[in-house]
């Protein structure tokens, strides 16, 4: 089965204090983009659960891929012992803000849930995809948006401007999501919450991502190049270190790129 993995973009993300079991609450506006990994999956009926990736190799630091560990939750939960086989092309970069592993892993998900015959229901599976990730209930849900709160379980679908282009920029290096939240907590935030999405364009006032405010990548952008800017809502994606620039429509104006970061295209479906 080929599958599609999309990335998302985060149009505003607020994060609450440190909680007492360590992790944060969020309020953010995911938008799903025609960016995406391509995977084929091939599950069969076996004695015992087994998995086999390939193609990953390189977006790996030791830990066990998403997808492995979709797979191994998903077998416990239903009882269902298979073997899967699973190849990848990856065009999401990593550590980036994208979401692509978590994407990786919903898409992995819904293919078993399809494949043994629904077993779980759309509720569970949102349970499970949430025991994977905090990203992962949202590519699960299928909405093409949605407003995501709490530590991201929480997923309300919501308009997005469905086919507006957007422009993302990748800097040189990536960024440690769990670094990037310490950081955060030592800066001071007022509490807020984000204006709701409709026809109105969302601007940097009223769709802040508060993980700006600890990066050191984003900003000789935004600075330099204030032309661009001006029929565009820019942002950074996630924690990053991605950031895109959103328009009203899928046409892009011509710019100089004077940081030399790679850019590639995109929109949201």
């Amino acid at each position: 089965m080929r599958l599609e993995a999309h990335a998302k973009v985060n149009i505003g993300l607020l994060v609450g204090e440190r909680r007492y079991d360590g992790f944060h609450d969020i309020e953010t506006i995911m938008a799903r983009i025609s960016l995406c990994d391509l995977i084929e999956a091939e599950a069969s009926p076996a004695r015992s659960f087994s998995v086999h990736i390939s193609g990953n190799d390189g977006y790996l630091s030791g830990g066990k891929d998403l997808m492995e560990k979709a797979a191994e939750l998903y077998s416990a939960e239903t009882g269902i012992p298979f073997s899967l086989d699973i190849r990848i092309r990856k065009h999401i970069p990593a550590m980036a803000g994208l979401g692509g592993g978590s994407s990786d892993a919903a898409s992995v998900l819904l293919y078993l849930e399809d494949f043994f015959g629904n077993p779980l229901g759309h509720e569970r599976l949102m349970k499970l995809a949430f025991s994977v990730g905090s990203d992962v209930p949202f590519f699960v849900s299928g909405y093409s948006g949605a407003v995501v709160t709490g530590r991201g379980e929480i997923v309300n679908e919501c308009y997005v401007p469905h086919g507006a282009g957007l422009l993302l920029f990748f800097p040189p290096h990536g960024v440690s999501t769990a670094s990037a939240y310490d950081l955060l907590d030592t800066i001071p935030r007022n509490a807020r919450h984000l204006a709701p999405l409709s026809e109105a364009f969302p601007t940097r006032y009223t769709h802040p991502n508060d993980f700006e405010l600890v990066s050191d990548s984003g900003i000789p952008f935004v600075l330099s190049v204030p032309m661009f800017l001006s029929n565009a809502y820019v942002s950074m994606t996630g924690s990053g270190s991605a950031w895109f620039a959103l328009f009203p429509s899928d046409g892009f104006p011509k710019f100089d790129n004077p940081e030399k970061y790679d850019i590639v295209s995109a929109y949201i479906i």
